[in-house]
């Protein structure tokens, strides 16, 4: 019998809780209304598509592969909306604190950004009113109705400590002064890391609990980093050649620039206590 962690249920059972997860979204992420919707149905996204990179073994690479290509189609479009929103909550408090003649060149801004996320909602929504979009669902159903029983080859504590691995290479590979696409690429691998290990803690128990709590708060370092680079990337995008709103946008990039540095400062003081923590839980399963 081979032991919990090489067992395929732990898989299954996150990838049918995740689907729940994303159907039970969808109506208010239609409405439109709470942001928090929309979150959470991106998150769910996500982890299906982690979830079934650890369940390929079971389910086949084919299969995952597909699945995993359509959620990434799901996930841009429900990223698009994400990254609009994100930019316009973070203006809006900006213009806010302004007053007079500088509150002008903001309220173009804030139009501006109206009409970028109206023409992202109407993706959203062509997206969800596709017949691509209830064909995924129908195959990510029909996946679970199989329900695999042969054991993993590879017990889930000993995937949990690859991706482990591969997140101390991708942060041992960081220059002195790392570009954003490479902290980028360790956020989505400390990530992996944690969803990992998030499988793997039913066999491990504290040590997986404790570098998971651990990996989150370098997660939430490292998207406030990530939040910033688009806050950043956009502004840049929408810059007005008017002397009014070019200062406005330049005062508002200088911000992100101080908030990605300090970010990163954050992440060489917190790097240490998450390797402590990696060590710890997955030494044993390396």
């Amino acid at each position: 019998m081979p032991s919990d962690g090489a067992t395929p249920a732990p898989i299954m059972t996150a990838l049918q809780a995740q689907l729940e997860a994303l159907l039970a979204r969808e109506p208010g992420v239609r409405i439109g209304r709470d942001p928090e919707e929309l979150r959470r149905m991106r998150v769910a996204v996500r982890r299906l598509r982690a979830t079934l990179r650890a369940g390929r073994e079971i389910l086949g690479s084919r299969v995952v592969d597909g699945l995993r290509r359509e959620l990434d189609w799901l996930g841009a479009a429900l990223g698009a909306v994400r990254d609009v929103d994100l930019v316009t909550s973070y203006v809006a408090a900006e213009v806010g604190e302004l007053s007079g003649a500088a509150r002008r060149p903001g309220a173009r801004l804030l139009r501006r950004l109206e009409i970028d996320r109206a023409h992202a909602w109407d993706h959203l929504l062509a997206t969800l009113d596709s017949a691509r979009y209830p064909r995924l669902m129908s195959r990510l159903k029909t996946v679970l109705g199989r329900a695999p029983r042969r054991p993993l080859a590879v017990s889930l504590p000993e995937s949990a400590a690859l991706q482990w691995k591969k997140v101390r290479r991708a942060v041992k590979r960081l220059p002195a002064r790392p570009s954003a696409a490479e902290l980028h690429e360790v956020r989505v691998k400390v990530k992996r890391a944690r969803y990992a290990a998030e499988l793997a803690a039913g066999a491990v128990g504290r040590p997986a609990d404790r570098f998971v709590e651990q990996a989150k708060r370098v997660q939430d370092i490292l998207g406030e980093h990530q939040d910033a680079v688009v806050i950043e990337e956009y502004l840049h995008d929408v810059i007005d050649g008017r002397e009014g709103a070019h200062a406005l946008e330049q005062q508002l990039i200088g911000r992100q620039r101080k908030r990605r540095k300090k970010m990163r400062a954050a992440f060489d003081r917190r790097w240490p206590k998450l390797e402590r923590r990696g060590r710890k839980a997955w030494s044993g399963a390396a």
